[in-house]
């Protein structure tokens, strides 16, 4: 029966034969994948927010039809 020492499932990747550098790339790319989550998340509510806060100011009566129209283009883009 073999332990967890029998297991090679990357190969023989120690951290000084390659595995370090390994699971730091893994470690670095995981890290990217969740800041870059994060920071889409937060345009996307920002951006949200600025459609909203148009859509409040226009539903009062506060801008007219044409501004309404042109400031919804500009937040698109």
């Amino acid at each position: 029966m073999m332990g967890l020492t029998g297991c090679h499932l990357f190969g023989n990747m120690n951290f000084m034969g390659g595995g370090f550098l390994f699971y730091g790339i893994i470690t670095l790319l995981i890290f990217i994948a969740i800041v870059y989550l994060f920071n889409n998340h937060q345009n996307s509510h920002q951006q949200n927010s600025a459609l909203d806060i148009l859509n409040r100011k226009y539903a009062q009566g506060k801008i007219s039809d044409a501004d309404y129209a042109k400031r919804k283009e500009n937040l698109k883009n």
